[in-house]
């Protein structure tokens, strides 16, 4: 048990010093990007980018809003640092499990996780012209580490690594 929380928290680690090395900035790329794929095949006239402003990234979005142009920010760290703990876990996985598990595992939580992350851009494009968005959107604004943490524990419930004993004990 020591082993593997060693090697979770060097997962962690790991992962972090790359996050904030620059994956952090190709990954919230990614998100507007998808965004605005979605945003184009949906005809909504919005668009999500990343920007750096005041010496940290920003994701802007570009709207409109009662026929008149709006633009306003959305601070990336409360969106993407959750996504840390996706990553060091299917990293834990791979080491814990094997690569192909985790290759496995990693498809539906990082594609799970990644799918929450665009409905949370999606929802910022509609704030202001939508309650319902705009509710989704105030709901989901602090519960990415929740929905981090419940993706973590069904992985591990799925195929157990931590805190669950083995049939062999």
């Amino acid at each position: 048990m020591l082993k593997k929380a060693a090697i979770l928290v060097a997962s962690v680690l790991v992962v972090s010093a790359l996050w904030f090395a620059g994956m952090e900035i190709l990954y919230s790329r990614l998100l507007a990007f998808s965004s605005n794929v979605v945003l184009h095949f949906g005809g909504r006239e919005s668009r999500v980018a990343v920007e750096k402003h005041d010496d940290e990234h920003v994701f802007f979005v570009d709207t409109i809003i009662e026929g008149r142009q709006a633009r306003f920010p959305q601070r990336i760290q409360t969106l993407l640092y959750p996504t840390i703990m996706v990553i060091a876990w299917q990293v834990f996985v791979a080491f814990a499990r094997g690569w192909k598990q985790s290759l496995r595992s990693g498809r539906w939580n990082l594609g799970l996780f990644f799918v929450f992350q665009v409905l949370f851009l999606l929802l910022l494009t509609a704030y202001h012209s939508s309650a319902i968005a705009s509710f989704i959107y105030d709901m989901l604004m602090e519960s990415f580490y929740v929905i981090a943490v419940v993706i973590i524990i069904i992985d591990n419930i799925r195929h157990p690594l931590l805190f669950l004993r083995s049939k062999a004990s």
